[in-house]
């Protein structure tokens, strides 16, 4: 695979992360989310009072949605190349990511909804808004089999020259266990496991941005050298 190509998907995943901090967090406004706790007509005034940036910031996240895409692809390839072994885990994990990345574009499309009419009935936007965040924050099982795919990828692997370090490996468990986290979400609606709650969203924001830059870090460090430098070595 050409280095260059290499270097843009790598690039994708801080590109991503940029763009879902930017527009979630400062633009959209939503960090932390509306509580669950929320009565309908909250929610509703939230989005009226919030139209526009809700719709600028949902935006900025439908454009950086995809490109973890990309990201997953070059991590997928790079784990079948450090150990042709543990192949079948590359694949599990480059399906899970797809699934995961549709995890957060639907959430973003159901919001979006929600802003594009703010004057509908309240109960009809608290709707759009459970059905977004429980999309976002419950369904956990697709992200934590990718990351644990990816981790045991790596722990398994025997080559003599592994492309990634073992800590990444535990890492990665780590984090897959922290998003396993988020399946109380359904059953409470305040407290660690709420929708604002230390456990199920702040643990799992900053868990998944910690792994892209760590991933992004130890994928760079992977890919092969420049051709030139390849000759030079040869």
């Amino acid at each position: 695979m050409d280095r260059r190509v290499q270097l843009l998907f790598a690039w994708c995943g801080p590109a991503f992360l940029l763009f879902f901090l930017v527009g979630f967090w400062f633009v959209a406004g939503l960090v932390p989310p509306p509580s669950a706790t929320d009565s309908a007509r909250q929610i509703a005034s939230f989005y009226r009072a919030n139209t526009d940036q809700l719709r600028v910031g949902l935006l900025l996240l439908l454009i950086g949605a995809p490109l973890i895409v990309p990201f997953s692809v070059l991590l997928a390839l790079q784990l079948k190349r450090s150990d042709a072994r543990v192949a079948a885990l590359a694949y599990v994990q480059l399906l899970m990511s797809v699934v995961t990345m549709l995890e957060l574009l639907l959430p973003v499309v159901l919001m979006a909804t929600a802003a594009f009419r703010p004057g509908r009935p309240p109960a009809s936007t608290q709707l759009l808004n459970d059905t977004a965040y429980t999309i976002l924050l419950w369904a956990f099982s697709p992200p934590t089999l990718e990351f644990a795919a990816i981790g045991l990828a790596i722990l398994w692997d025997r080559s003599e020259r592994p492309l990634f370090p073992r800590w990444s490996g535990y890492m990665d468990l780590a984090v897959a266990a922290i998003f396993a986290g988020g399946a109380p979400a359904l059953f409470v609606k305040h407290g660690a496991f709420g929708w604002d709650g230390a456990v199920a969203f702040w643990a799992v924001l900053g868990s998944f941005g910690v792994w892209v830059l760590v991933t992004f870090a130890t994928m760079l460090r992977a890919i092969d050298p420049a051709p030139a430098a390849a000759g030079a070595l040869a």
